[in-house]
C-alpha cells in the first residue's frame, strides 16, 4: 500500500459540499470559501480541479462556480428536477467552448475508441489509459468499478477474424460508458464503471453468451469489483484473472473475486483431518478446505442456509487424535463446480468462546515444534 494521498481530505470535503442539495447560491459559495481556511487551499480553484477538471485563477474560478450554480438552477427549471453540480458544470462548459471537460470524453483515444466495434483489437496503451482514467473517476466520486476478463474455455490465441468478431459482439452488448478491449494475451477485458460485483457477474454472463454466439467457442469469465479508493483497475483486472482460472478449473464458467474477510491467517487443511457437520439433528461428512481462528471454508453435500447455527465435529490424525466440537454460524453459501448441485461451499464463523478449542486444533495441525520428534 502506497503513502496516503494528501489531497484526499480536501476532495472528500469538496464532494460533501457539492453533493449537499441544500447548498445553493450564496450558501454554496460560503461553504466553498470555508474549505480554504480549513485546508489552506484556493477553494474555488480546488473545486474546479477536482470536479470538472479545469484550472484557472482563483478569482475566475469563483466566477465560474457561481455561473455553474446559476446554470444548475436554469436546468432544474427546465428538467423539473435538480441535475446536480457536476451535470450543470459539464453542460455549461460544453455550451461555452464546445468541449466536454470530463477525461472520459476527451477527443484523444479513450474508451469510445476502444469499444468502437470495428473489429480491431484495442491498443494496449489505450486500455492502460482507460484503466487510469476509470481508477481516478472511481476514487474521485466514490463509485464502484467492475472489471471482467473473458477468455476461451481452451486457452490460446484466437484467430484475428474471431477476435474481431468477439470485439464487435461485446461492443454491441456494452453500454456507452463501458470500455471493451483485447489485451496483449488475446483475452477480452471489459471495464464497467458504476457497477458492483453482482451486476458485473450478470453483465459478464451476458458477454459470455454473446461471445459464444459470435465465435462458436465457449468462454470463461472472471469478475472483480470495488468502490472508491479500492477501485484500482489494474488490481481488479489481476483479481479477475485469478478467479477466471478458478472458474475454468472447476468448470463453473464464471466466478466473482471476493476480498479476504478474515483477520486471522488461513491454514490449508490436507487429508489429516476428519470432519462432520451437525445441523438440525442431521450429521453429514464434509471436507474442510481451509481453517482459521475465526472460521472455516467447508465443502458439503447438503446445502445449509446462511444464518443457520451448526456444529463442526473435527478430529485430527495420529494414534490418539483429539476431537473437537465447535459451535458455528453459516455466513454464506455458494455453488460448487456445478450450479445448484452438490457439493456446495459454505463459509462458517466461530464465536469467541470457541476459539480456544480452535487454537488447540490448529496447534495440532501445525505439526511438532522445534526439538520435538515427528
Amino acid at each position: 500500500m502506497g503513502p496516503p494521498n494528501p489531497r484526499r481530505p480536501v476532495q472528500n470535503d469538496i464532494r460533501q459540499v457539492l453533493g449537499d442539495p441544500t447548498l445553493r447560491g450564496d450558501p454554496l459559495l460560503e461553504a466553498i470559501s470555508n474549505l480554504g481556511s480549513r485546508h489552506s487551499v484556493e477553494p474555488f480553484r480546488a473545486v474546479l480541479e477536482c470536479s470538472v477538471p479545469l484550472d484557472c485563477p482563483e478569482t475566475e474560478a469563483r466566477e465560474t462556480v457561481a455561473a455553474i450554480d446559476r446554470h444548475r438552477s436554469a436546468l432544474e427549471a427546465a428538467l423539473g428536477r435538480d441535475p446536480g453540480f457536476m451535470v450543470a458544470a459539464f453542460d455549461l462548459l460544453h455550451e461555452t467552448d464546445r468541449t466536454l471537460r470530463d477525461p472520459v470524453f476527451r477527443e484523444e483515444q479513450t474508451a469510445g475508441a476502444v469499444s468502437s466495434g470495428d473489429g480491431a483489437p484495442g491498443a494496449p496503451e489505450v486500455l492502460e489509459e482507460a484503466m487510469r482514467l476509470e481508477t481516478r473517476r472511481a476514487e474521485r466520486f466514490g463509485r464502484p468499478l467492475a472489471v471482467a476478463v473473458l477468455s476461451p474455455d481452451v486457452p490460446g490465441r484466437m484467430a484475428p477474424g474471431l477476435l474481431g468478431a468477439g470485439l464487435a459482439a461485446l461492443c454491441d452488448g456494452a453500454r456507452d460508458m463501458d470500455v471493451v478491449a483485447a489485451d496483449a494475451a488475446g483475452d477480452f477485458v471489459v471495464l464497467l464503471p458504476c457497477t458492483g460485483g453482482r451486476e458485473g457477474m450478470r453483465a459478464a454472463d451476458r458477454f459470455r453468451r454473446s461471445l459464444e454466439a459470435a465465435t462458436g467457442s465457449g468462454f470463461c469469465a472472471g469478475v472483480a469489483a470495488a468502490s472508491g479508493p479500492a477501485a484500482q483497475a489494474h488490481l481488479l483486472a489481476r483479481h479477475a484473472r485469478q478467479v477466471l482460472l478458478s472458474a475454468r478449473r472447476t468448470g463453473a464458467g464464471i466466478a466473482l473475486h471476493r476480498a479476504e474477510r478474515r483477520s486471522h491467517p488461513r491454514i490449508t487443511v490436507g487429508g489429516g483431518l476428519s470432519a462432520r457437520l451437525r445441523c438440525e439433528g442431521i450429521e453429514s461428512e464434509i471436507g474442510v478446505e481451509d481453517l482459521s481462528l475465526g472460521g472455516a471454508l467447508l465443502a458439503t453435500s447438503r446445502r445449509v442456509d446462511p444464518g443457520r447455527e451448526v456444529v463442526l465435529a473435527l478430529r485430527g490424525s495420529g494414534a490418539r487424535p483429539a476431537g473437537f466440537l465447535i459451535p458455528s454460524r453459516v455466513l454464506r453459501v455458494v455453488d460448487g463446480p456445478t450450479p445448484g448441485q452438490a457439493p456446495w461451499v459454505a463459509a462458517v464463523g466461530f464465536s469467541r468462546e470457541s476459539r480456544l478449542r480452535v487454537a488447540a486444533l490448529l496447534a495440532g495441525l501445525s505439526g511438532p515444534g522445534a526439538g520435538e520428534a515427528p
